[in-house]
């Protein structure tokens, strides 16, 4: 009789401990499956935070790849319509002008006119001359002779007349020895007056390009 409680008393620690043994299995397997769940939720949001990332560090370089590309691209229009501009209008006209400005015969009566209404309207009797030094010899006796015949009889002593380069290539400046007044009529005064007029309707031949259409392309 003892022996069969002795026996019960055995199966029925044995009983408890699988069952006990079972309980802490069971809780640590579903402790693993839920650290394991938490270890790949945070494993895919890692994921997912790296993949924003990356796109958005992708889009950033494409919106500034794409700037750099209008940037360039308007550079390159503006550079071209420089080009465009100095090869069919600034060069032409600054080799008219020079031809113009070179002639003798055409100097002559621009400076005629030109001296005539300078020394008409100018109290102060002291010109200054500017002239190339190839048409200095040409046209020195000319100027001298042209202002002459402005003047009356007692006013020609009260003349003064001082030529000098003033570097220039073409053409001529004329003023008042004080420097308080001069006029320029070099190549150079005459190409920046007509660009003033030309090059903004020059540039009106390229108001419809459109640098959108064209960087799409």
């Amino acid at each position: 009789m003892a022996d069969n409680k002795l026996q019960e008393l055995i199966e029925t620690l044995k009983k408890q401990g699988v069952e006990s043994g079972e309980a802490s299995s069971q809780a640590i397997i579903e402790k693993a499956q839920k650290e394991a769940e938490d270890i790949l939720a945070k494993a895919r949001g890692e994921a997912d935070n790296i993949a924003k990332q990356a796109k958005a560090e992708a889009e950033k370089n494409m919106a500034q790849l794409q700037s750099s590309m209008e940037i360039a691209a308007s550079q390159f229009v503006t550079n071209l319509k420089k080009v465009i501009e100095e090869q069919l209008l600034a060069l032409p006209l600054k080799e008219g002008l020079e031809k113009a400005l070179s002639s003798t015969e055409f100097l002559q009566d621009l400076m005629k006119t030109v001296v005539t209404e300078f020394t008409q309207s100018q109290v102060k009797k002291d010109i200054l001359l500017a002239l190339p030094p190839a048409q200095q010899e040409k046209l020195k006796d000319f100027v001298i002779e042209t202002i002459k015949s402005q003047a009356h009889s007692e006013e020609e002593a009260h003349y003064s007349l001082s030529l000098k380069d003033g570097l220039i290539n073409f053409g001529f400046r004329i003023g008042k020895k004080d420097g308080s007044v001069m006029l320029d009529f070099s190549s150079e005064a005459f190409l920046t007056l007509f660009l003033q007029f030309l090059t903004p309707r020059f540039r009106e031949l390229f108001k419809d390009i459109n640098l959108g259409e064209a960087t799409a392309k």
